[in-house]
Formats: structure tokens, C-alpha cells, sequence
């Protein structure tokens, strides 16, 4: 029983110290456990809006960073008692009796914390050993997961701004592409330039701390999923028409930037997005703008349904794209 007590400890750890280094350090995404906590978390969040309403979704930051830090520190916690308990006499008290399960496991949690009590302590060379490395990684393990935590709530707001820059050109397509031809040429370049660096930086953040796909938000004007979804109808709309030809390259410059993200998002997050296919692209009242084959082309076809299942994760629809009020904004 000790060898499976201490086999299953050190798979345990090594697991987990993996998945926590490499999603705080590596600057690479987030490795399987805490994807798998995010997409749960994100799950229950998006369950308890159908009962709630999105007002639940003010919860989303929190949650899903308690439940990553939680499950961190439950598996390590229990991978280290694991392994003390391999030797029944691995720990005593100050008056030399071996110590039991939960004193045990009382033991490796002030140890983790760097408290440190000395009612209980290791017998051996190889367990003080090992406590003095589990103490000094507890300090290690809270300061970074603090550091890391603080970096993705920056990230949040930058991911927050981008969604108020886009709701601020319009909030439906109709009304950005009005306002981006109606308003001095160069002013609407410099708007979408500036558009466009913010979401290459929501990229990058994204594929930095993945967890931020599933941060949703409460209220309309910072959801991001709708907004972006509303940007890119509009860029369509834009991109086929004629109307559109005077500022054809700072249109194709962010519609590129809207596609590396996209990609990213299809790739990384396939398991938890629910693609969903689109309605037909509306034309502006009175305009011919939208050509047959446009509507029919594959590739703007797949987007939108990469499109819809982003609007999946905030719990939007795609007739919240062309509503003024959306219908979610209610509930």
C-alpha cells in the first residue's frame, strides 16, 4: 500500500507542477488540467445563466480563477500527503507518536503554507528533505500564481477596452458601416488601425493566458463576442461593396487580424465551440451591396460559423448581431 500511496503521490505532483509551471511561466497557453477546470467552470457559468441570467456572468473572472487556483492547490496538497503517507512513520508528533490520516494531511498543509508548526515534523533525512523543498515551493507556488493572476486581470481589462472601442463605432452592422462612409475618410483609417492593434494585442494575450476565452461579461458594451462578431458582419458588408473601395486596405489590414484571431480560436478552444451557422448577411436599406456570390462563398461561409460559435460563449445569438437592443441584454 506505501508504494501505490507513494507512486501515486509523485505522479500527482509532477503532473500538476507541470500544468502549473507551464500555464504561469511558459507564455505558451495553458496546459490539460487547467484547460479542462476552465472549460468546466465556463460550462457551470453558462448553465446557471439559462436559470439567472447574465448577471451571473459578473461572476465569470472570479470563478474561473478560484476554480483554477483551488484545483492547483487541492492536487498538490494531496499529492504530497500522499507521499507521506507511503511510511506510516514518516511523521510524529513532539512526543514521538506517529501521527494519523488527518493529522497527516494537517501536516502537509501548514508545510505547503510555510507556516510551518513544530507540533508535528519529519523522522528521516529523506522526508525533512522533502518538507523543506514543499515549504520553499509553497512560497514559490503563491507568489507566482498571484503574479500570474494579476497579469491576466490586465489582460481582461485590455480585452474589455477592445470590446467598448468596437461597441462605440456601432452596435449594429448597419450603423458601422453608415458611420465608418459617412465620417471623413481618413478618420475612419485611423479608427480601424487603431482597432486593428488592439485586437492583434487581444491575440497575443489570449495565446498567452487562454483562460481569458472564457471570461465572459455581464453587459452588453463589454462583451466582447458581440462586438467583435458586429465588427466583422460590418467589415462584409463593407469588403463587398463598392462603397467600400476607398478604404479597401485598412478594411482587409483588420479583417486579416480579426482572421489570425479567429484561427487561433478554432484551433485552440475546438472542444467548447459550438459552431453555428449564420443568418443571411443584411444589406443596408436602399443599397445594393452584398453580391450573389459573396453570400455564397465558402470561406465567408465557414467564418460565420466560427463567428456564431463564438457568440455561443458569452450565450449571445446571432439575431443579437443585428439588433439594436439585443434580446440577451434583458435577461
Amino acid at each position: 500500500m506505501g508504494t501505490i500511496y507513494l507512486i501515486s503521490g509523485i505522479l500527482l505532483l509532477l503532473l500538476t507542477m507541470y500544468d502549473f509551471f507551464f500555464t504561469t511561466l511558459s507564455g505558451g497557453g495553458a496546459a490539460f488540467i487547467t484547460r479542462f477546470v476552465t472549460f468546466i467552470s465556463h460550462a457551470c457559468l453558462k448553465l446557471c445563466v439559462k436559470w439567472f441570467g447574465r448577471r451571473v456572468y459578473s461572476l465569470s473572472g472570479m470563478a474561473v480563477n478560484l476554480s483554477v487556483l483551488l484545483v492547483w492547490i487541492v492536487l498538490i496538497w494531496v499529492g504530497l500527503y500522499f507521499i507521506y503517507s507511503s511510511d506510516p512513520g514518516a511523521i510524529v508528533n513532539d512526543k514521538g507518536r506517529m501521527a494519523n490520516n488527518w493529522e497527516r494531511l494537517y501536516f502537509t498543509g501548514y508545510t505547503l503554507s510555510t507556516l510551518g508548526l513544530g507540533n508535528f515534523a519529519p523522522t528521516s533525512v529523506t522526508f525533512e528533505m522533502l518538507t523543506s523543498i514543499f515549504s520553499f515551493f509553497g512560497f514559490i507556488f503563491f507568489t507566482t500564481s498571484m503574479t500570474y493572476l494579476i497579469s491576466v486581470s490586465t489582460a481582461l481589462i485590455d480585452k474589455r477596452s477592445l470590446a467598448l472601442s468596437i461597441r462605440n463605432l456601432g452596435k449594429t452592422p448597419e450603423e458601422m458601416v453608415y458611420r465608418l462612409l459617412n465620417q471623413d475618410t481618413s478618420f475612419s483609417r485611423q479608427n480601424l488601425a487603431s482597432l486593428q492593434e488592439k485586437i492583434e494585442r487581444h491575440s497575443i494575450y489570449l495565446q498567452t493566458y487562454p483562460v481569458l476565452h472564457n471570461y465572459a461579461n455581464s453587459e452588453i458594451p463589454g462583451s466582447l463576442s458581440l462586438n467583435l462578431v458586429t465588427l466583422d458582419e460590418a467589415l462584409s458588408i463593407l469588403l463587398n461593396s463598392k462603397e467600400g473601395e476607398k478604404m479597401k486596405n485598412a478594411l482587409t489590414a483588420i479583417r486579416g487580424s480579426i482572421s489570425y484571431f479567429l484561427n487561433h480560436v478554432e484551433t485552440t478552444f475546438s472542444r467548447s465551440l459550438h459552431k453555428e451557422e449564420g443568418p443571411d448577411i443584411h444589406t443596408l436599406r436602399g443599397w445594393e451591396i452584398i453580391s450573389s456570390s459573396a453570400i455564397k462563398d465558402p470561406s465567408l461561409y465557414n467564418r460565420r460559423k466560427v463567428l456564431g460559435g463564438i457568440l455561443k460563449t458569452e450565450s449571445f445569438e446571432w439575431q443579437d448581431v443585428y439588433d439594436s437592443k439585443p434580446s440577451a441584454e434583458s435577461t
